[in-house]
Formats: structure tokens, sequence, C-alpha cells
């Protein structure tokens, strides 16, 4: 059980196990499970910022999808993502948009 929020781990996201199969263990693999959610976190925030959202690490174990009057929810892994930003959006979305295809352009450069 998570200590914060007091909901119980049941499953964990394939995007969160890493190469060591189907645990997460505590101690010198933490640092790394860190480095590979906040490199995730950076490439969501290029495309969520499309849709002035962001998002950010929450003690290694969850994510806070949050938009620019305030409002935040929790996103449990990066599956819950995209249901979360579209329920706090009230649309769809959808990756292929054109508009979001030329941001993303101009984001790389």
């Amino acid at each position: 059980m998570c200590v914060l929020c007091g909901e119980l781990v049941s499953a964990l996201h394939w995007s969160d196990l890493g190469g060591n199969g189907s645990t997460i263990t505590v101690g010198d693999t933490q640092g790394q499970r860190l480095k590979s959610r906040l490199k995730k976190v950076k490439y969501a925030n290029e495309i969520l910022s499309f849709y002035a959202l962001k998002l950010s690490e929450w003690q290694n174990s969850k994510y806070i999808l949050s938009n620019k009057t305030g409002k935040s929810v929790i996103v449990n892994d990066l599956g819950d993502l995209w249901s979360k930003a579209e329920s706090m959006l009230g649309r769809n979305l959808d990756i292929l948009e054109p508009k979001l295809l030329e941001y993303i352009k101009q984001c790389q450069r």
C-alpha cells in the first residue's frame, strides 16, 4: 500500500518495469528508476505542453498531471496518462493531430 495515498498497488505498468521482470526493488536501482521516470516526464511534457498541461513525477511511484488553472490529478502510470489528460481537457486527444505534429516539429528545432 502506498503510504502517501493509501492506494493498493496491484499491478505495475510495463513502462515502470525496466529490464528486471515484474518487480521493483528498493536500493541501488531506485536512482536509475527515478532517472528513467524523469526522462519519460520530459518527453511527455513536450506533447502535453501543446494542450497547456504539465506532468510531474511524484515519489517515484505516481505522476501528477496539472493544468494552468491549478487543477491536478494523480496519474498512476503512463498507461493512465492520456485518459486523465482527456478527462481534464474535456475532449479526445489525437496524437496525429496536424497542429500537434507541427508543434512538436517546432519544439525540436
